[in-house]
């Protein structure tokens, strides 16, 4: 998963290749694919932004990441539409439904893999603060007790 700047910037360069390359009659699903992945990672986004995690709360600006996402959105409806009318002309409404196909593919493929990964790193990432934060606790509490043990002459 990548931030929505650099999904923005992929999918830019998907749809440059994809008029390219149909432009000359060759295959696009590379070019086609690519695009699916980052207006899959900006949705993945959008949705993350939705309920953010605690590490995601305490760092960055929210409304900074919402203006980035917002604006991500917007382009690669526009360029989707592009990629759309492009695909029709050049193959019917047999290429768009295959095209269509291919993005709701990568979509699942990237939720049950790069986005599943992902969210396992940020939740180890907690648990284990987490668990430090208790450990360092009850080793304070146990320090306490312990001097204070030793303090009243019971140790």
């Amino acid at each position: 998963m990548i931030d929505p700047l650099t999904a923005l910037s992929v999918a830019s360069t998907a749809v440059s290749q994809i008029q390219q390359l149909l432009s000359a009659g060759r295959d696009a699903s590379s070019a086609i694919a690519k695009f699916a992945g980052a207006v899959s990672d900006i949705n993945y986004a959008a949705e993350r932004a939705k309920n953010p995690s605690i590490w995601k709360s305490l760092t960055g600006s929210a409304e900074a990441e919402a203006i980035e996402i917002f604006t991500a959105q917007k382009r690669v409806q526009e360029m989707r539409q592009q990629i759309e009318t492009m695909i029709g002309y050049t193959y019917g409404e047999s290429g768009l439904n295959e095209y269509k196909e291919t993005l709701r593919r990568v979509k699942k493929q990237r939720e049950q893999t790069a986005y599943r990964k992902q969210e396992i790193k940020e939740a180890l990432l907690v648990w284990t603060i987490g668990s430090l934060a208790v450990l360092a606790g009850v080793a304070g509490l146990a320090a306490l007790i312990y001097f204070l043990g030793v303090q009243q002459g019971k140790w």
